[in-house]
Protein backbone atom coordinates (compact mmCIF):
# COMPACT_ATOMS: atom_id res chain seq x y z
CA UNK A 1 0.00 0.00 0.00
CA UNK A 2 0.96 3.39 -1.11
CA UNK A 3 2.15 5.65 1.98
CA UNK A 4 -0.08 8.83 2.34
CA UNK A 5 1.72 11.09 4.60
CA UNK A 6 0.50 14.14 6.69
CA UNK A 7 1.65 17.85 6.70
CA UNK A 8 4.04 17.54 9.88
CA UNK A 9 5.78 14.08 8.56
CA UNK A 10 6.52 16.08 5.58
CA UNK A 11 7.73 18.57 7.67
CA UNK A 12 9.62 16.07 10.19
CA UNK A 13 11.52 14.47 7.26
CA UNK A 14 12.96 18.03 6.05
CA UNK A 15 16.70 17.96 5.57
CA UNK A 16 18.45 18.77 9.15
CA UNK A 17 21.33 20.55 6.73
CA UNK A 18 18.88 22.84 4.62
CA UNK A 19 18.50 25.97 6.21
CA UNK A 20 15.60 28.40 5.63
CA UNK A 21 16.95 31.92 4.51
CA UNK A 22 15.84 35.57 6.32
CA UNK A 23 12.89 36.29 5.32
CA UNK A 24 13.11 39.27 3.03
CA UNK A 25 10.15 41.61 1.61
CA UNK A 26 8.08 41.07 -1.57
CA UNK A 27 8.84 42.61 -4.46
CA UNK A 28 6.84 43.08 -7.32
CA UNK A 29 6.42 43.70 -11.23
CA UNK A 30 4.13 43.37 -13.63
CA UNK A 31 5.95 42.63 -17.57
CA UNK A 32 5.02 40.92 -20.54
CA UNK A 33 6.47 37.79 -21.92
CA UNK A 34 5.74 36.04 -24.44
CA UNK A 35 2.54 37.90 -25.46
CA UNK A 36 1.47 37.40 -21.88
CA UNK A 37 0.94 39.89 -18.59
CA UNK A 38 3.10 38.15 -16.10
CA UNK A 39 3.35 38.61 -12.19
CA UNK A 40 6.51 38.92 -10.85
CA UNK A 41 7.15 38.25 -7.38
CA UNK A 42 10.54 38.25 -5.97
CA UNK A 43 12.54 38.74 -2.30
CA UNK A 44 13.44 42.10 -1.98
CA UNK A 45 15.80 43.85 0.90
CA UNK A 46 13.57 47.14 0.11
CA UNK A 47 11.21 47.76 3.04
CA UNK A 48 8.40 50.55 2.09
CA UNK A 49 6.53 51.96 0.69
CA UNK A 50 4.03 48.95 0.98
CA UNK A 51 0.66 48.77 -1.34
CA UNK A 52 -1.28 45.43 -1.94
CA UNK A 53 -1.62 43.64 -5.19
CA UNK A 54 -4.35 40.98 -5.74
CA UNK A 55 -6.99 42.52 -3.11
CA UNK A 56 -10.85 42.56 -4.19
CA UNK A 57 -14.18 42.81 -2.08
CA UNK A 58 -13.96 38.93 -1.87
CA UNK A 59 -10.29 38.06 -1.21
CA UNK A 60 -7.37 39.48 0.64
CA UNK A 61 -4.60 40.53 -1.36
CA UNK A 62 -0.91 40.41 -0.17
CA UNK A 63 1.94 43.33 0.96
CA UNK A 64 4.00 44.15 -1.92
CA UNK A 65 6.74 46.85 -2.63
CA UNK A 66 6.18 47.75 -6.19
CA UNK A 67 9.17 47.86 -8.80
CA UNK A 68 11.74 46.93 -5.49
CA UNK A 69 15.12 46.34 -6.44
CA UNK A 70 15.84 42.63 -6.25
CA UNK A 71 17.64 40.77 -3.45
CA UNK A 72 21.43 39.52 -4.07
CA UNK A 73 22.33 35.71 -4.87
CA UNK A 74 20.98 33.51 -7.33
CA UNK A 75 17.46 32.72 -6.54
CA UNK A 76 15.30 29.60 -7.58
CA UNK A 77 11.96 30.45 -9.90
CA UNK A 78 8.43 29.05 -9.30
CA UNK A 79 6.16 29.19 -12.05
CA UNK A 80 2.21 28.98 -11.04
CA UNK A 81 -0.44 27.62 -12.89
CA UNK A 82 -4.05 28.64 -11.97
CA UNK A 83 -6.99 25.89 -12.07
CA UNK A 84 -9.92 26.45 -15.16
CA UNK A 85 -11.73 29.61 -14.68
CA UNK A 86 -9.05 31.30 -12.15
CA UNK A 87 -6.74 33.91 -12.16
CA UNK A 88 -3.22 34.51 -11.39
CA UNK A 89 -4.82 36.74 -8.59
CA UNK A 90 -6.03 32.40 -6.82
CA UNK A 91 -2.72 31.58 -5.45
CA UNK A 92 -0.89 35.40 -4.49
CA UNK A 93 -1.25 34.47 -1.54
CA UNK A 94 1.16 31.29 -1.87
CA UNK A 95 3.74 33.66 -4.44
CA UNK A 96 3.87 36.23 -1.38
CA UNK A 97 4.89 33.26 0.85
CA UNK A 98 7.67 32.08 -1.68
CA UNK A 99 8.80 35.71 -2.29
CA UNK A 100 9.62 36.37 1.30
CA UNK A 101 11.82 32.79 1.09
CA UNK A 102 13.27 34.02 -1.15
CA UNK A 103 12.10 32.80 -4.52
CA UNK A 104 11.49 34.52 -7.56
CA UNK A 105 7.67 33.52 -8.66
CA UNK A 106 6.02 34.19 -12.01
CA UNK A 107 1.96 33.91 -12.07
CA UNK A 108 -0.43 34.73 -15.17
CA UNK A 109 -3.72 33.91 -16.53
CA UNK A 110 -3.64 31.24 -19.07
CA UNK A 111 -5.25 31.79 -22.16
CA UNK A 112 -8.69 29.93 -23.11
CA UNK A 113 -8.80 28.76 -19.28
CA UNK A 114 -8.97 31.68 -17.02
CA UNK A 115 -11.97 33.67 -16.05
CA UNK A 116 -11.65 37.12 -18.14
CA UNK A 117 -10.36 34.56 -21.29
CA UNK A 118 -12.35 31.56 -21.83
CA UNK A 119 -12.32 29.50 -24.65
CA UNK A 120 -15.43 26.94 -24.76
CA UNK A 121 -13.14 24.83 -26.95
CA UNK A 122 -9.95 25.17 -24.97
CA UNK A 123 -9.80 21.11 -24.02
CA UNK A 124 -9.15 20.60 -28.33
CA UNK A 125 -5.64 21.99 -27.59
CA UNK A 126 -4.16 20.45 -24.92
CA UNK A 127 -0.57 21.69 -24.86
CA UNK A 128 -1.70 24.91 -24.98
CA UNK A 129 -1.39 25.44 -21.15
CA UNK A 130 1.91 24.06 -20.47
CA UNK A 131 3.56 25.60 -23.48
CA UNK A 132 2.40 28.78 -22.36
CA UNK A 133 4.60 27.73 -19.20
CA UNK A 134 7.57 26.73 -21.66
CA UNK A 135 7.00 30.10 -23.55
CA UNK A 136 7.08 32.28 -20.63
CA UNK A 137 9.68 30.67 -19.43
CA UNK A 138 12.07 31.08 -21.90
CA UNK A 139 11.55 34.93 -22.45
CA UNK A 140 11.86 35.11 -18.59
CA UNK A 141 15.64 33.81 -18.83
CA UNK A 142 16.21 36.12 -21.03
CA UNK A 143 14.66 39.12 -18.87
CA UNK A 144 16.92 41.96 -19.03
CA UNK A 145 15.84 42.48 -15.40
CA UNK A 146 15.01 38.83 -14.07
CA UNK A 147 16.94 36.98 -15.84
CA UNK A 148 20.00 36.79 -14.86
CA UNK A 149 19.05 36.52 -11.26
CA UNK A 150 17.42 33.00 -11.73
CA UNK A 151 19.49 29.72 -10.50
CA UNK A 152 18.19 27.58 -13.80
CA UNK A 153 18.92 24.21 -11.84
CA UNK A 154 16.16 25.13 -9.65
CA UNK A 155 13.04 25.82 -11.80
CA UNK A 156 9.96 24.45 -10.10
CA UNK A 157 6.20 24.45 -11.81
CA UNK A 158 3.19 24.40 -8.81
CA UNK A 159 -0.39 23.68 -10.16
CA UNK A 160 -3.66 24.27 -8.72
CA UNK A 161 -6.27 21.96 -9.78
CA UNK A 162 -6.46 22.11 -13.92
CA UNK A 163 -2.79 23.80 -13.21
CA UNK A 164 -1.85 20.37 -11.78
CA UNK A 165 -2.66 18.90 -14.79
CA UNK A 166 -0.59 21.31 -16.61
CA UNK A 167 2.44 21.04 -14.26
CA UNK A 168 2.71 17.35 -14.69
CA UNK A 169 2.62 17.24 -18.61
CA UNK A 170 5.72 19.05 -18.04
CA UNK A 171 6.93 16.94 -15.84
CA UNK A 172 6.85 14.05 -18.23
CA UNK A 173 3.45 12.89 -17.87
CA UNK A 174 1.16 11.75 -21.11
CA UNK A 175 -2.61 12.87 -20.90
CA UNK A 176 -4.37 10.42 -23.08
CA UNK A 177 -7.95 11.76 -23.27
CA UNK A 178 -9.64 8.65 -23.97
CA UNK A 179 -8.40 7.04 -21.30
CA UNK A 180 -10.00 10.06 -19.04
CA UNK A 181 -13.49 9.85 -20.72
CA UNK A 182 -13.07 5.70 -20.60
CA UNK A 183 -12.96 6.22 -17.02
CA UNK A 184 -15.69 9.31 -16.91
CA UNK A 185 -18.49 7.03 -18.38
CA UNK A 186 -21.91 8.80 -18.14
CA UNK A 187 -21.23 10.40 -14.94
CA UNK A 188 -22.57 13.85 -14.43
CA UNK A 189 -21.32 14.50 -10.90
CA UNK A 190 -17.53 15.16 -11.62
CA UNK A 191 -16.39 17.83 -12.12
CA UNK A 192 -13.25 17.07 -14.29
CA UNK A 193 -15.64 15.01 -16.51
CA UNK A 194 -17.95 17.59 -16.91
CA UNK A 195 -15.04 20.50 -17.83
CA UNK A 196 -12.94 18.34 -20.55
CA UNK A 197 -16.58 17.26 -22.02
CA UNK A 198 -17.81 20.98 -21.97
CA UNK A 199 -14.14 22.06 -23.25
CA UNK A 200 -14.62 19.86 -26.70
CA UNK A 201 -12.60 16.68 -25.37
CA UNK A 202 -12.79 13.25 -27.90
CA UNK A 203 -12.31 10.05 -27.33
CA UNK A 204 -10.42 10.46 -31.74
CA UNK A 205 -8.12 13.08 -30.16
CA UNK A 206 -4.32 11.51 -29.84
CA UNK A 207 -2.43 11.59 -26.53
CA UNK A 208 -0.44 14.68 -25.88
CA UNK A 209 3.32 15.50 -23.97
CA UNK A 210 5.01 18.61 -22.75
CA UNK A 211 7.87 17.70 -20.61
CA UNK A 212 9.99 20.47 -20.29
CA UNK A 213 13.22 19.50 -19.00
CA UNK A 214 14.19 22.88 -17.78
CA UNK A 215 11.63 22.31 -14.83
CA UNK A 216 13.21 20.22 -11.86
CA UNK A 217 10.56 19.50 -9.69
CA UNK A 218 6.68 19.92 -9.68
CA UNK A 219 4.35 20.22 -6.84
CA UNK A 220 0.30 19.35 -7.39
CA UNK A 221 -2.31 21.41 -5.29
CA UNK A 222 -5.69 19.10 -5.33
CA UNK A 223 -4.83 18.20 -8.82
CA UNK A 224 -8.20 16.96 -11.32
CA UNK A 225 -7.83 14.49 -14.26
CA UNK A 226 -4.84 11.77 -13.01
CA UNK A 227 -6.78 9.57 -14.90
CA UNK A 228 -6.09 11.13 -18.10
CA UNK A 229 -2.54 10.16 -17.84
CA UNK A 230 -1.17 6.81 -19.14
CA UNK A 231 0.58 4.79 -16.46
CA UNK A 232 3.71 4.07 -18.36
CA UNK A 233 4.50 8.32 -18.61
CA UNK A 234 3.47 8.73 -14.37
CA UNK A 235 6.58 5.40 -13.97
CA UNK A 236 8.81 7.21 -16.11
CA UNK A 237 8.82 10.87 -14.16
CA UNK A 238 12.16 11.35 -12.92
CA UNK A 239 11.83 14.72 -10.84
CA UNK A 240 10.92 14.89 -7.34
CA UNK A 241 7.23 15.91 -7.16
CA UNK A 242 4.84 16.92 -4.17
CA UNK A 243 1.36 16.21 -4.52
CA UNK A 244 -1.22 17.68 -1.78
CA UNK A 245 -4.64 16.96 -2.19
CA UNK A 246 -7.55 18.65 0.53
CA UNK A 247 -9.11 16.56 2.88
CA UNK A 248 -12.43 17.64 2.90
CA UNK A 249 -14.73 14.88 0.60
CA UNK A 250 -16.72 16.94 -2.49
CA UNK A 251 -19.04 14.84 -4.39
CA UNK A 252 -17.75 16.85 -7.30
CA UNK A 253 -13.84 15.87 -6.48
CA UNK A 254 -14.00 12.77 -4.76
CA UNK A 255 -11.02 11.73 -3.36
CA UNK A 256 -10.87 8.28 -3.30
CA UNK A 257 -11.20 8.82 -7.16
CA UNK A 258 -9.05 11.83 -7.94
CA UNK A 259 -6.19 12.57 -5.44
CA UNK A 260 -5.43 9.24 -4.01
CA UNK A 261 -5.10 7.78 -6.83
CA UNK A 262 -2.39 9.87 -7.45
CA UNK A 263 -0.75 8.57 -4.58
CA UNK A 264 -1.23 4.93 -6.69
CA UNK A 265 0.00 5.61 -9.80
CA UNK A 266 2.76 8.13 -9.15
CA UNK A 267 6.36 6.69 -9.25
CA UNK A 268 7.54 6.27 -5.14
CA UNK A 269 10.90 6.74 -5.70
CA UNK A 270 10.38 10.45 -6.53
CA UNK A 271 6.98 11.39 -5.29
CA UNK A 272 5.12 12.35 -2.08
CA UNK A 273 1.59 12.46 -1.42
CA UNK A 274 -0.28 14.30 1.46
CA UNK A 275 -3.63 15.13 2.69
CA UNK A 276 -4.34 19.16 3.92
CA UNK A 277 -6.91 17.91 6.93
CA UNK A 278 -9.52 20.46 7.26
CA UNK A 279 -9.16 22.07 3.49
CA UNK A 280 -11.41 22.34 1.04
CA UNK A 281 -10.29 22.40 -3.01
CA UNK A 282 -10.82 26.07 -2.67
CA UNK A 283 -8.92 26.62 0.19
CA UNK A 284 -5.79 26.85 -1.60
CA UNK A 285 -7.20 30.47 -3.19
CA UNK A 286 -6.99 33.49 -1.59
CA UNK A 287 -8.44 33.75 1.88
CA UNK A 288 -11.82 35.24 1.44
CA UNK A 289 -12.83 38.20 3.23
CA UNK A 290 -15.93 38.41 6.06
CA UNK A 291 -18.94 38.58 4.02
CA UNK A 292 -17.65 36.83 0.86
CA UNK A 293 -20.00 34.44 0.54
CA UNK A 294 -23.39 36.83 0.76
CA UNK A 295 -21.08 38.89 -2.34
CA UNK A 296 -20.39 35.08 -4.46
CA UNK A 297 -24.35 34.36 -4.27
CA UNK A 298 -24.09 30.79 -5.51
CA UNK A 299 -20.17 30.66 -5.60
CA UNK A 300 -20.40 30.89 -2.50
CA UNK A 301 -19.04 27.10 -1.96
CA UNK A 302 -15.41 28.93 -2.96
CA UNK A 303 -15.30 30.32 0.79
CA UNK A 304 -16.90 27.45 2.49
CA UNK A 305 -16.65 24.35 3.80
CA UNK A 306 -13.05 24.20 5.87
CA UNK A 307 -12.61 22.60 8.74
CA UNK A 308 -10.02 25.30 9.79
CA UNK A 309 -9.08 28.74 9.18
CA UNK A 310 -7.54 29.05 6.01
CA UNK A 311 -5.16 31.10 6.92
CA UNK A 312 -3.92 28.70 8.96
CA UNK A 313 -3.98 25.92 6.15
CA UNK A 314 -2.41 28.59 3.95
CA UNK A 315 0.67 28.82 6.39
CA UNK A 316 0.45 24.70 6.52
CA UNK A 317 0.81 24.29 2.87
CA UNK A 318 3.33 27.25 1.78
CA UNK A 319 5.62 25.41 4.91
CA UNK A 320 5.22 22.27 3.55
CA UNK A 321 6.09 23.25 -0.29
CA UNK A 322 8.89 25.44 0.78
CA UNK A 323 10.11 22.37 2.72
CA UNK A 324 9.94 20.23 -0.28
CA UNK A 325 11.41 22.57 -2.69
CA UNK A 326 14.57 23.19 -0.25
CA UNK A 327 15.09 19.80 0.25
CA UNK A 328 14.08 17.58 -3.58
CA UNK A 329 15.49 14.40 -4.11
CA UNK A 330 16.94 14.15 -0.22
CA UNK A 331 13.51 14.32 1.09
CA UNK A 332 11.49 11.80 -1.44
CA UNK A 333 14.46 9.58 0.00
CA UNK A 334 13.77 10.00 3.28
CA UNK A 335 10.22 10.07 3.26
CA UNK A 336 10.38 6.36 1.24
CA UNK A 337 7.89 3.46 2.66
CA UNK A 338 9.97 0.71 4.33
Amino acid sequence: MRLILSLLAILFFSHSGTAAPTDHMTGFRQISLAGSDVMMWYPTDQTAPITKVAENKVFFGVDVIKQAPIADAPHPLVILSHGYSGLWRNQAWLAGHLARAGYVVASFNHSGTSFPDMNPSWAKDLTERPHQVSRILSALLQDPFFGSTIDQSRISVIGHSLGGSTALLLAGGTFSPSRLLDACGDDTSKMVCTVYRKGGLTQSMAPVSARDERVSSVVLLDMEGIHAFTPDSLASIEIPLLALASGVEDPALPIDWESRQQAALLPTSVSRYAEVIGATHFSFMSRCKPGASALLEQDAYVCEGETAPREQLHQQIAQTILTFLRSGKHLVSALQAP
